[in-house]
Order: C-alpha cells, then sequence, then structure tokens
C-alpha cells in the first residue's frame, strides 16, 4: 500500500518516486511542530499515536541536510 505525503497540495506517492517518507514523531512536542510546520488544520485534533500511524511527509520538504541515506540498506533517517 501507498504513502502519501501529508504535506499540502503535495501529490507524492511512494509508488512513484524513490523519495523517502517519514512517520510523524511518536514524541507529543516534535509531533505538534510537525503539525504546526505541516499547516493542516485537520491534523490539530489528532494524537501523535494517529499521526505515526497513519500519515507521512515525503523528503520534499526537508532540508537536504536533515536526511540521510544507506545506500547498502536503501535506509532514510532524518538527523535530528
Amino acid at each position: 500500500m501507498p504513502n502519501f505525503c501529508a504535506a499540502p497540495n503535495c501529490t507524492r506517492k511512494s509508488t512513484q518516486s524513490d523519495l523517502a517518507f517519514f512517520r510523524f514523531p511518536r514524541d507529543p512536542e516534535r509531533c505538534r511542530l510537525w503539525v504546526e510546520n505541516c499547516r493542516r488544520a485537520d491534523l490539530e485534533a489528532k494524537t501523535s499515536d494517529q499521526l505515526n500511524k497513519h500519515y507521512r511527509l515525503c523528503a520534499k520538504h526537508f532540508d537536504p541536510a536533515m536526511v540521510c541515506k544507506t545506500v547498502s540498506l536503501h535506509c532514510f533517517c532524518l538527523k535530528v
């Protein structure tokens, strides 16, 4: 099942590109910051657990310096 980017007006989905998709953080404070930066009022009422389970942001919405890629494992992560 493809992941869709939760950013407003972003139509990217995981089956269309090699972009990484990142889950919203489980930590409530960090998750709240992501929701604020996402600027989607409909996400504000959701818990961090709900957001972590059901919503993703694609790598296009992060500074490239914040994304690390391990080529041998095809893994992506955010630098904290």
